[in-house]
């Protein structure tokens, strides 16, 4: 439990000090996060236009809509402004960088993912939060919830992030890979899974899982399920284990890039 703790208050120290670095340039700061919010907003214009041709996609109505992009948007806020580096992970590893962090005495992974912070996510962070009260109905015991399925569906993109960064222990440049799954998930988990079947669903489920980033903690808002939020967050301590456990087996064939150097 200590480690959790100090993990954790590890990792709030970083953010506050990358979120006090990034509001040195006040506008700046404003503006991507803004600019963000409005960008996912006008995802919903998109979908408006349409329900108002049509009373549901597959059994998806318009709320339901509204929540899958905020549980996405929420997810992927808050992965990448806490653990700014997560989706550079495979370039880090490829160009030896992780040297910096392996001479610490922290967890080189963590501190790896904490050591920047894309403020932008913030943006998506409020979004999710602002379509959810603002077009769905909203009681505190589903804004709880909301908040609930949205850290573990952070989680889960982020231990899915590692896990394909990791793919660069193994077989070199692997940035492309990484990318290209990852924005596989962040694609499919903007529709509905009702318009998925087959193979392509299954798929969903298992080897890109957007089913426990968007779907299943959709269908938690939808109807709460005590099984299915136990299964979501069994999925989730899962996939933690998973990523941990592969990163340290690359690290064993992790080979320095001679990178080594003071950063103040």
């Amino acid at each position: 439990m200590g480690g959790a703790a100090w993990e954790a208050g590890f990792v709030w120290e970083h953010f506050k000090f990358n979120l006090a670095s990034a509001m040195e340039y006040k506008w700046s700061f404003v503006s991507q996060v803004v600019f963000m919010v409005l960008n996912d907003f006008l995802l919903l214009f998109f979908w408006w236009l349409i329900f108002g041709k049509v009373q549901d996609i597959g059994g998806w109505t318009f709320a339901d809509v509204i929540a899958m992009h905020a549980v996405l948007a929420a997810a992927y806020g808050l992965s990448v402004s806490v653990f700014g580096n997560v989706n550079r992970l495979a370039r880090i590893i490829a160009e030896g960088q992780l040297d910096y962090y392996l001479l610490l005495p922290r967890n080189p992974l963590l501190h790896a993912l904490v050591s920047r912070s894309d403020i932008s996510g913030l943006g998506d962070a409020a979004f999710g939060l602002a379509a959810l009260c603002l077009f769905t109905p909203v009681t505190w015991g589903r804004l709880a919830l909301f908040i609930a399925v949205s850290v573990a569906a952070c989680t889960v993109y982020t231990c899915f992030a590692v896990i394909t960064g990791s793919i660069a222990f193994f077989i070199g440049n692997a940035q492309t890979i990484s990318l290209q799954l990852l924005g596989a998930l962040i694609t499919f988990g903007g529709y509905p899974d009702s318009i998925f079947k087959g193979l392509v669903r299954a798929v969903l489920y298992s080897v890109v899982p957007v089913g426990f980033v968007v779907y299943l903690p959709v269908s938690l808002l939808r109807n709460f399920s005590a099984a299915r939020f136990s299964g979501l967050l069994a999925f989730t301590v899962a996939m933690v284990w998973a990523a941990r456990c592969l990163f340290a087996v690359g690290l064993r064939r992790y080979e320095s890039g001679n990178l080594v150097s003071a950063k103040i």
